[in-house]
């Protein structure tokens, strides 16, 4: 192409660009902000929250669609009991849920519940990313579902991000930050909740102390893209003959993107959810669970 071929298609993608009105196109800002007032005037706004653990309801004003929530921590420490406490509060919002359990048999996760008003897919495939997609839109247009728990991770795969990569100097971080990118925009076109459970990069914990974003598995990208990332530990007995401390746990709002509220909360699974609990006290703050708090 010599340079009067190149000056005449500026020209004309120039005028093609003017004359856009695709809908990605460029618009004013007020009116941009007008058109959502109007639409949040038409619909009822959603707040998603766990009326057993009021702290956690203080960080986030309610899980928000369109989010991705990161729930993290070490092997066999509460992550899929934390989520199943969240469904529980969920469903008595009358608020649908979808549970993709990549970990574990049905009757596992059956177990943690004591009302089983979610949905699941009747048969668990691999998890590629396009099948993922596929049931949490299936979930929505059917059962009218917001909110998708995906359990973990690591059994997600993208075959296409793969082969665009392959040739190009990358790693498996890049490849898992891509992952949760691809969960972070569906959780955003399909205008849904998601909460993505995920490990550390240690196998044992042995501390009291909560593990943060940088030690997610495998990328920092994770906490980056995540509009909430949060962990949960059991907490360690001081008691030599003992491991933990009964059911107790600690977890803890590490990341918020939202208004940036940060919290530790302990925890004591009681039956089959967890309930807040005042550490200073070592009892369940049964009257404060639907109160707003305004912590300091």
């Amino acid at each position: 192409m010599n340079e009067i071929e190149k000056i005449d298609a500026r020209v004309k993608k120039e005028l093609l660009l003017k004359d856009y009105k695709g809908k990605d196109r460029i618009v004013y800002a007020e009116e941009k902000r007008k058109e959502l007032e109007d639409e949040k005037g038409l619909i009822p706004p959603f707040r998603a929250k766990v009326d057993t653990i009021p702290t956690l309801n203080w960080c986030t004003d309610g899980f928000r669609k369109q989010q991705l929530v990161i729930v993290s921590g070490p092997p066999k420490n509460g992550k899929t009991e934390l989520c199943a406490t969240f469904t529980a509060s969920f469903i008595k919002q009358q608020k649908k849920c979808l549970w993709l359990p990549f970990e574990g048999m049905y009757e596992e996760l059956f177990a943690r519940f004591d009302t089983l008003d979610f949905y699941i897919p009747n048969y668990m495939e691999t998890g590629r990313i396009s099948w993922v997609e596929d049931k949490i839109i299936e979930a929505k247009q059917k059962y009218g579902t917001e909110i998708v728990f995906i359990d973990n991770l690591d059994f997600l795969r993208d075959p296409t991000a793969m082969r665009e990569m392959r040739g190009i100097s990358t790693n498996y971080a890049t490849y898992v930050g891509s992952l949760v990118q691809s969960i972070k925009e569906i959780a955003v076109s399909q205008n849904i909740l998601i909460f993505l459970m995920s490990h550390i990069t240690k196998n044992k914990w042995t501390s009291n102390n909560l593990p943060n974003a940088e030690d997610l598995r495998d990328t920092g990208q994770t906490a980056q893209l995540a509009d909430i990332v949060m962990m949960i530990i059991r907490k360690r007995s001081t008691q030599a003959n003992e491991v933990y401390e009964g059911s107790k746990a600690i977890m803890g709002v590490m990341e918020n993107r939202l208004n940036g509220r940060t919290k530790k909360i302990p925890l004591n699974l009681q039956g089959k959810v967890f309930v807040e609990i005042d550490d200073t006290k070592e009892s369940v703050k049964q009257n404060e669970v639907e109160q707003e708090w305004d912590i300091p």
